[in-house]
């Protein structure tokens, strides 16, 4: 595989800043959310297998279980972690039986370089509202890390507010923001919402795990 050269760069990022232009960062989904769907990508033998777990925002329990995979045809590069899942999430997301109010994706939403992270990505594809939550910083600043469950710090790029750096209940702060028709501000409530046990919100932590098992098959 081999990786992208100057050129082909240049080009995604100009279709990150064009789709960047397109995202809404306001509140454009049903009220009240009932319905939570976490994406997340594994990779085994050339293929990533994506999982999709929607839970019942009120009682948490598993709606539906979804898995697709497809051939991996794009390297791992920082900031274009779409082209190489993108694929992959938009071919589960059409496997689903049940509609999600909101998709919650593994991975980042505004705070990307340019603005057009792979949730914000998704959701500008897909036509859904859609957040992002990923374990490391690609950009912003903050001034603080929260150390207690629940706390959260704004995560700033350019004067910008762009997300959120949240303290789940076990592990290092998680990065939050709006991936596309949802707001800063109900970003980071939903989520925390869906924080329980587990660094990541449930939602993506079932499809993490499930992502995982099914591509170890």
């Amino acid at each position: 595989m081999n990786m992208p050269n100057v050129y082909e760069v240049e080009s995604l990022e100009l279709i990150q800043r064009e789709l960047s232009r397109m995202i809404i960062v306001e509140d454009r989904f049903r009220i009240p959310i009932r319905k939570v769907s976490g994406i997340d990508v594994a990779y085994g033998d050339g293929v990533a297998t994506a999982a999709c777990v929607t839970i019942d925002l009120q009682t948490l329990k598993i709606l539906e279980e979804k898995t697709a995979t497809v051939k991996v045809d794009f390297p791992y590069r920082p900031t274009f972690l779409w082209f190489r899942e993108g694929g992959a999430m938009l071919k589960v997301v059409q496997e689903l039986d049940v509609e999600p109010d909101i998709f919650m994706v593994n991975g980042h939403g505004l705070a990307h370089p340019r603005r057009c992270g792979s949730a914000s990505h998704f959701g500008v594809s897909t036509g859904k509202p859609s957040i992002g939550v990923a374990g490391s910083r690609l950009c912003g600043e903050y001034s603080r890390q929260p150390t207690r469950f629940g706390d959260r710090e704004p995560l700033m790029l350019n004067g910008d507010a762009v997300g959120w750096l949240v303290k789940p209940a076990v592990g290092r702060p998680i990065y939050v923001s709006p991936g596309h028709m949802v707001s800063l501000k109900s970003s980071v409530e939903i989520v925390l919402r869906c924080l329980l046990k587990h660094r990541f919100p449930e939602p993506i932590h079932l499809a993490h795990r499930l992502a995982e098992n099914r591509s170890l098959v």
